[in-house]
């Protein structure tokens, strides 16, 4: 039996390259810095695989289990414990290869390497169009409903709803508290 696990980090971004015909899929939609176990379609996909340890689980890239590598090593940790398949695609190679934990490892490392340079990249264009008077920020206040207001931050409300304290939220998802009490008084 072969499952997809699936990550896309918003919600307009299409997770048709990660997905093949397979008996089941998971898809989360949140951010890659969000603790795997943390997900919602990452906690079903390990129950699932509780009752199905025959399946084998199928994931397009290492930067789809996570942004970060201890994280990853811990979930390949895991399905070594449990004797459980896992298979990178772009990588060729499942938990059975000898080279498999030092490729994750590499590749985890540039994974959270990459989640970095995204946000440098993004404060270095803020300071630029500030410079050159084209940045404004965000319109004060939000005309969002709360339904748009949840799915935007899905990644918050996961969070929430694991209990983690607002100071681990702000870290994990790189959201202002602001936006986090915004979420919580809405749930």
């Amino acid at each position: 039996m072969k499952v997809i696990y699936a990550r896309v980090s918003t919600t307009e971004q299409n997770e048709v390259r990660q997905l093949k015909e397979c008996d089941k899929t998971f898809i989360d939609r949140c951010s890659g810095a969000i603790p795997f176990l943390d997900r919602p379609q990452g906690k079903k996909l390990i129950s699932f695989l509780k009752l199905n340890p025959e399946a084998t689980t199928l994931v397009k890239s290492v930067d789809r289990l996570g942004r970060n590598t201890i994280d990853i090593l811990n979930i390949v940790q895991m399905f070594r414990d449990n004797e459980w398949s896992i298979e990178i695609e772009d990588l060729g190679m499942n938990n059975k290869s000898p080279f498999f934990d030092l490729m994750i490892s590499l590749m985890g490392t540039l994974a959270e390497h990459e989640r970095k340079m995204i946000k440098e990249r993004t404060k270095q264009g803020i300071e630029i169009r500030k410079a050159n008077g084209g940045y404004k920020g965000r319109v004060k206040g939000s005309k969002d409903d709360r339904d748009k207001i949840l799915k935007k931050h899905i990644d918050v409300v996961t969070c929430l709803e694991g209990n983690m304290n607002i100071t681990d939220i702000a870290k994990v998802t790189g959201k202002t508290r602001a936006t986090i009490y915004k979420v919580k008084n809405i749930l």
